[in-house]
């Protein structure tokens, strides 16, 4: 990254003095001296990267060229002196933000620090220009608005990540190379102030100076020392607009496709695309701001922040609507184009044999913001560090996402062209938009979730890149909905606010631990807004980050907010949800709580197939959990129903098929169930998730022999090991039921295998430690001692409340059994099996399924056999 040369445009740069060398450039030059002089070989280093030239400098400090031999890669740092705490734990802070922020129009902040008094931020390498120096050379208005919607972009990421940037202009953004625009210096751009000294002269003791910044680009709040929220940026990114447009800061060339529509009538357009003139090809008067984006600039720069725009991401979405475009579909649509002469050819337009303009082909940019080949590297490249299951899963999420992407703009251009040809009312297609606009929400979070996410959170964030919405439904959707739409007024800011949720429930799914602020921060915003049914998106958002964070009590208390509040919106499904996960939450139920809300369920028909399965397989859940295996049956049956009449999926909608083969007594329909299960999850996460993994392990476990449930569970088992070795506590659990099956089986040197890696995770389950540890003693030849470990685990347990529990006291007498016998102690060894089989007994939820039947029938076969 280069540091912005100072320029016409910036009189704080144009009036600072370039600073003296200091320690590192002295140093540095030295070194070059030695290596010329000399030929040996110095190098500078800042903590582990090596120094290689200084290549700007100036009032904000210095950036270096650099090497990060660790990562074999060339970097830029930029060095900030600062005396003062407050700056600096301010700079450190939004410094570690900014590294936590992937996104392909924001510099990528590697690493943040302190050395002696200077805070030094390392970043990637950029070689480009600056978007100053690059829109010097004659472009079209349609070009450089292509170019600040990028730096936007970067701008709104970091809005969203809680940054602002505060002091936006073209010197802080760069066009690279390989023509991507990226935004530098997020909240770092501040020059130090002492203490004691103001840019206005009055004192302040914080030492901060709030009116910090370049004149010609700072909102009054900022000049005038008041607090900034994100609309600072969005003041400071119009100034620059119109600056470039205008030509203050280098020719714009202006685009008749991009303002004859708004400068003229109609008719002046159809000349136009008649007569074949492209981009560019007419230019006028370099300075001349197109009428529809003066308006917008104008309301991007209001005095006060409240007459702005609602978010960053509403003045792009303003931006995008070249009025150009709009004119343009109109006139295909009326035929006007067609009477000039011009063809039609499969969608296409082509005017004078110029370039071919699909019609209606804008989701396609649109949708590039979010993925792109940039992107997409960025992404692959990460998950391919994460190991051999991140590797695995890179190819097949590049792939998924670039056909969601495909679909999505398929979608966007079936609204357009229904809009087109007056199928849709314009409010239908705004509704429509608003829908798509979520779904490209919940795609960029996807993303730049995958881009950055630790191993440990990978699974997750799997499973949320398969929760995507359904971008191809919006349409349907749209036009069945019942929900009124917002008052005007608040239009624009409940269309920003519903991508925001979006955003946070893509989050929760993920288990990012930013999930719960954002969520809350969302329905703080909504509840705001007093707009029902964004109430209940964010509620619901809200509710499902505080599940994944197991807040079950707080949760419980969000989800029963959403549900009240879509019912009172009109929105059935989202209340349905809602109610299921509520369910889900509290894990009790009876059937008498659920009429009301079961009929209006029914009511929802296939558009309601989804919370509808999902609520009744909740339902399921909460019984199993009390021991009901029949009234679990019931619902559960009646989940698959749905799911199999409505055709609703989802990964959350597989476990209908596993819930339902562990309440299923016959062998055969148990076994297609749980193979339909691990189908669906391997079609929806793949082979290696540990979803389909788990699928894989309960298949096993509830197989009726030992060797069957041996042989199937050892694969998903060493999956576990090989691919997920962060999953601790799943790994020790498969392990220990492979070792207990394997030393009934005789297999003895897997029986000692897999206790020992039980004992390898320090944090496993207490119970199943200690049982390693008493198995691997009778392993070792001293079954007394392995007796006696036993004997303490099984009385430590016996009296427990949990059935799961004392079914753990009925493995540890039976394993302490056969420690007695082989220590020749045949009376304590049957008294150990007895206690083992009257604890079974007592546990008829355990010994229905195959999994405690097959520890019953050890237990009676070793009590017939002679000891």
């Amino acid at each position: 990254m280069a540091d912005p040369e100072p320029t016409e445009g910036d009189e704080g740069a144009a009036l600072a003095e370039r600073p003296a060398p200091d320690r590192l450039a002295r140093a540095v030059a030295r070194a070059r001296l030695v290596d010329k002089l000399f030929a040996k070989k110095q190098e500078v280093k800042l903590g582990r990267y090596h120094l290689l030239e200084m290549i700007g400098a100036g009032g904000m400090g210095v950036v270096w060229g650099a090497f990060d031999p660790e990562l074999d890669r060339r970097v830029a740092i930029k060095l900030v002196k600062t005396e003062l705490a407050a700056p600096r734990e301010r700079i450190l802070a939004e410094g570690k933000a900014l590294a936590k922020l992937s996104h392909p129009n924001v510099v990528t902040v590697y690493d943040v620090g302190v050395v002696d008094d200077q805070i030094y931020i390392v970043m990637e390498w950029v070689r480009g220009e600056n978007l100053r120096a690059y829109c010097r050379k004659p472009r079209t208005v349609r070009a450089l608005l292509a170019l600040y919607r990028a730096a936007g972009e970067g701008l709104s990421a970091a809005h969203r990540a809680g940054l602002i940037h505060r002091d936006f202009k073209p010197d802080n953004a760069m066009v690279g190379d390989d023509g991507r625009v990226r935004v530098l210096d997020f909240g770092l751009a501040r020059s130090e102030v002492r203490q004691g000294e103001r840019s206005d002269g009055e004192a302040d003791s914080s030492g901060l100076t709030r009116g910090a910044g370049t004149p010609r680009y700072m909102p009054p709040e900022q000049a005038e020392g008041r607090e900034l929220t994100p609309a600072a940026d969005q003041y400071a990114f119009c100034v620059s607009l119109r600056e470039a447009i205008a030509g203050a800061g280098g020719a714009a060339a202006a685009d008749p496709a991009a303002d004859t529509a708004a400068a003229a009538d109609p008719a002046a357009d159809t000349a136009a695309a008649a007569g074949g003139a492209g981009e560019g090809a007419a230019d006028r008067r370099a300075g001349a701001v197109p009428r529809w984006l003066a308006e917008i600039l104008a309301r991007g720069t209001a005095r006060e922040a409240s007459h702005r725009f609602p978010s960053m991401d509403a003045l792009l979405h303003a931006l995008s609507r070249d009025p150009a475009t709009v004119w343009r579909r109109r006139l295909v649509a009326a035929g006007v184009v067609a009477a000039a002469g011009a063809a039609f050819a499969v969608g296409m337009l082509r005017a004078g044999g110029g370039p071919a303009l699909e019609r209606c082909a804008g989701g396609r940019d649109e949708i590039a913001r979010a993925w792109n080949d940039g992107v997409r590297e960025r992404m692959t490249a990460h998950l391919r560090d994460l190991g051999a299951y991140g590797a695995e899963e890179a190819a097949r999420l590049s792939g998924e996402l670039s056909a969601y992407s495909a679909r999505w703009a398929a979608a966007h251009r079936g609204a357009c062209l229904a809009s087109e040809r007056g199928e849709l009312t314009p409010q239908l297609y705004e509704r429509d938009l608003g829908c798509l606009s979520r779904a490209h929400a919940a795609l960029a979070t996807v993303v730049e979730v995958l881009a950055q996410v630790p191993a440990e959170r990978l699974a997750s964030t799997v499973v949320a890149s398969q929760a995507l919405p359904d971008a191809s439904r919006c349409l349907s959707d749209s036009q069945t909905s019942a929900i009124d739409p917002p008052p005007a007024a608040i239009a624009a800011q409940v269309a920003a606010l519903a991508d925001d949720v979006a955003r946070a429930g893509v989050l929760a799914v993920a288990a990012d631990p930013r999930a719960a602020l954002e969520a809350e921060r969302a329905s703080a915003r909504a509840v705001a807004t007093g707009y029902l049914p964004v109430i209940a998106g964010a509620r619901l958002a809200h509710g499902r980050a505080l599940a994944a964070a197991q807040d079950w009590v707080h949760a419980i208390g969000a989800f029963d907010d959403a549900a009240a509040q879509a019912f009172e919106a009109g929105d059935p499904p989202l209340a349905i949800e809602a109610y299921a996960r509520e369910l889900y939450a509290i894990g009790v139920t009876e059937r008498e709580q659920l009429p009301a809300v079961e009929a209006i369920a029914k009511q929802l028909g296939p558009r309601g197939g989804f919370p509808r399965a999902l609520l009744y397989n909740n339902a399921g859940a909460a019984r199993l959990s009390q021991g009901d295996r029949e009234g679990a049956r019931r619902w559960f049956e009646e989940a698959r129903a749905v799911r199999e009449a409505t055709g609703a999926s989802g990964v959350e909608l597989a476990s209908i098929w596993g819930n339902l083969a562990i309440v299923t007594p016959e062998r055969e329909r148990r076994e297609q169930l749980f193979a339909r299960k691990i189908a669906d999850l391997e079609r929806e996460l793949g082979p290696d998730h540990p979803m389909t993994l788990d699928a894989r392990l309960d298949a096993a476990v509830f197989t009726e022999r030992s060797r069957q449930a041996y042989e199937q569970a050892r694969e998903p088992c060493h999956r576990y090991q090989r691919l997920h070795p962060h999953l601790g506590p799943k790994i020790s659990h498969c392990a220990f039921e492979i070792g207990w099956l394997a030393e009934e089986l005789g297999e003895l040197d897997e029986a000692r295998a897999s206790m020992q890696v039980v004992l390898a995770f320090e944090r496993g389950d207490t119970f199943e430690r200690g049982f390693a540890a008493g198995l691997l003693l009778l392993l070792d030849g001293r079954p007394a001692e392995a007796a006696g470990a036993m004997e303490v685990l099984a009385e430590r347990e016996r009296e427990a409340a949990q059935p799961w529990v004392r079914f753990k006291a009925a493995n540890a007498w039976i394993a302490a059994a056969v420690a007695q016998r082989r220590a020749g102690q045949p009376a304590r060894a049957r008294a150990h099996l007895e206690s083992a089989r009257a604890m079974l007994e007592t546990l008829p939820s355990f010994t229905a399924s195959p999994y405690g039947q097959r520890r019953l029938d050890r237990v009676r076969a070793l009590l017939r056999e002679r000891p």
